[in-house]
């Protein structure tokens, strides 16, 4: 489903209606058709995805993280993927005409410099000793076009990006143990929402003057290199996708402001560990037919999971903590034996189910005939105790024969 139309309340005329389409922000309508950014929900972001659940539902999700549920009786029209591909070709079938997007052309300078902020990136697969948590969170970018007597707000792509960093923070670790590296930042541009700078001053408490100077770009990133990247800690993103591609993104945006020393730094090689692409590997890690299997799992989601609880969800430096203290959370589990089940059994007459033997991290089972021969008789097939084991199948065989002929 690629957008949705949300009755008006008190039956208000069709301008008062929202319109929800994947990949744009929330929408209303004017006079004429023509969708315009709705500014009171531009802090939501972008739709991502528009699905009816069981109980015939709307349910609306956006980059933001906000989810809303709507019933079927307040959505006037929905549209499917167009044939030919086209969002706008079907909206206008439905009479409405996308909001304009303004784009900032890509110049090969620009490129230049994007080449060079970390032009060698290294993933580890394991959790590294000492490292610099980091955490973003973003704006979506907006420009202002004049119509008549009216100021309207237009979604913007500025260098290839239709967003940009709002906040960055990133918190030091050696193991458990919290190091003197503490940055929590938030930056300024002329083309978020009025929304975002609001949300800024609130959380930095802050006045409008010292906001503006403070979050000046080039004078937080500027200092991002000198007390971040100049320590040649990894950095440990929950999904790198999106932070280290907006980051490097903003650091080349601002690059010719830089010293040549800055400039030298963001030219050295970068250590990442991603902790989202570290979840897949804790879950498949006993699921051999399925190494490459991918669950996108949100962070917070996770953390629940975890029973590690996070008060003040999508603010960076809260993030940036959940991050840290999740990873190590799944290292311990990465470093537990699972319990690999065995095929389903009915009971004999007379007698219970067999269980097959806990593992604790304190005492794991020891591969001798007498493990094999409990695995056995709970079902465990002999190539299932091999792979476990990392042993023959005729070795396990072999001592099962034997110790059942004593």
């Amino acid at each position: 489903m690629v957008f949705a139309e949300r009755r008006a309340l008190d039956r208000l005329p069709r301008e008062n209606h929202f319109v929800y389409i994947v990949d744009y922000p929330i929408c209303q309508v004017d006079r004429s058709g023509q969708l315009m950014v709705a500014k009171n929900f531009a802090s939501w972001g972008e739709i991502t995805q528009i699905t009816i659940d069981p109980h015939q539902r709307f349910v609306i999700k956006s980059t933001s993280g906000h989810c809303l549920t709507l019933g079927a009786k307040k959505i006037v029209n929905y549209g499917t993927d167009a044939d030919d591909g086209s969002v706008g070709t079907l909206l206008k079938r439905y009479g409405y005409v996308l909001p304009t997007t303004t784009a900032t052309p890509v110049t090969d300078q620009f490129r230049q410099h994007l080449a060079a902020v970390f032009p060698k990136v290294t993933t580890l697969t394991a959790i590294p000793e000492r490292y610099a948590v980091i955490d973003c969170e973003f704006g979506i970018l907006f420009g202002s076009q004049r119509q008549g007597d009216t100021l309207v707000q237009r979604r913007v792509s500025v260098l290839g990006e239709k967003a940009g960093i709002f906040q960055l923070a990133v918190l030091g670790f050696a193991g458990n143990q919290a190091m003197d590296l503490f940055f929590n930042r938030y930056l300024d541009n002329a083309n978020f929402s009025a929304e975002i700078k609001l949300r800024g001053l609130k959380e930095t408490q802050l006045t409008l003057a010292e906001y503006e100077t403070q979050a000046s770009p080039v004078r937080v990133l500027k200092d991002f290199i000198h007390k971040v990247i100049a320590r040649q800690l990894p950095l440990v993103f929950w999904d790198q996708s999106n932070d280290l591609r907006l980051l490097r993104h903003a650091l080349a945006t601002h690059f010719a402001e830089f010293s040549v020393a800055e400039q030298m730094l963001l030219g050295k090689s970068l250590v990442v560990f991603d902790g989202s692409a570290y979840t897949n590997l804790v879950i498949n890690r006993s699921n051999h037919a399925k190494k490459d299997a991918h669950h996108f799992l949100p962070l917070n989601g996770v953390a629940g999971l975890l029973n590690i609880f996070n008060p003040h969800q999508h603010n960076a430096l809260w993030d940036a903590q959940t991050t840290h203290c999740v990873v190590n959370a799944l290292a311990k589990i990465q470093e537990t034996q699972p319990v690999i089940l065995a095929q389903p059994r009915p009971a004999t007459c007379g007698t219970s189910p067999a269980v097959i033997p806990a593992v604790s991290t304190s005492q794991q089972l020891v591969p001798t005939a007498t493990t094999f021969c409990q695995l056995r008789s709970a079902g465990r097939t002999y190539r299932e105790i091999a792979q476990q084991f990392g042993v023959s199948t005729s070795t396990v065989w072999r001592a099962v024969q034997q110790a059942t002929r004593v």
